[in-house]
């Protein structure tokens, strides 16, 4: 996925400032992308460089300028084209499965520290999509007025939160096979 397309998406339901995008990235698609506030600043200058987005600087009493970006006719059709485009498929990079993948080089107890942290981190994340996120989704619809959208939110939802259960089963699964029969 292209970090400026995800701009572009955000962008596309209102008017924004980098930070206001960093902010909605911790509450809706953090969870399968994220990025930083310099990243996010960089690529915005180079949308608009390209023209995808235009920027108005809104003058604030007692506080800095801020810098508000709206998606250009180009910007959106350079939307609509990346999204009718097969998807790259992610090359999966996951720190804890090499780990597991030469398990049999650690201590067993270390083994079973490091699979008991991954499932809590799992555990912390299931509960957070779920109290947190879910909310989240269905405040941003009605503020934005776009429930068709908040279907598709919710598909992302879902599938973290199965996704988050799925290692936690898994990881209940592997320590139980674990410990010595009797």
């Amino acid at each position: 996925m292209s970090l400026p397309h995800a701009l572009l998406g955000l962008i596309s339901y209102r008017p924004s400032t980098g930070y206001d995008l960093k902010t909605t990235f911790k509450t809706s698609i953090h969870f399968f992308w994220n990025a930083t506030l310099p990243q996010i600043y960089r690529t915005l200058k180079q949308m608009e460089a390209d023209g995808w987005v235009t920027s108005t600087v809104e003058h604030q009493d007692g506080k800095p300028s801020k810098k508000i970006y709206s998606v250009t006719d180009r910007g959106r059709s350079e939307f609509k084209r990346w999204l009718a485009e097969p998807p790259e498929m992610a090359e999966m990079r996951n720190p804890m499965l090499i780990k597991i993948f030469f398990g049999n080089q650690m201590h067993p107890e270390q083994f079973a520290e490091q699979l008991h942290g991954w499932r809590q981190f799992h555990v912390g994340m299931a509960a957070r999509l779920e109290k947190e996120i879910t909310p989240v989704v269905d405040r941003y619809a009605k503020l934005l007025r776009v429930p068709r959208d908040a279907h598709y939110w919710k598909l992302t939802l879902d599938f973290g939160k199965r996704h988050a259960q799925m290692v936690i089963d898994w990881c209940d699964r592997i320590l139980k096979a674990r410990k010595p029969a009797g």
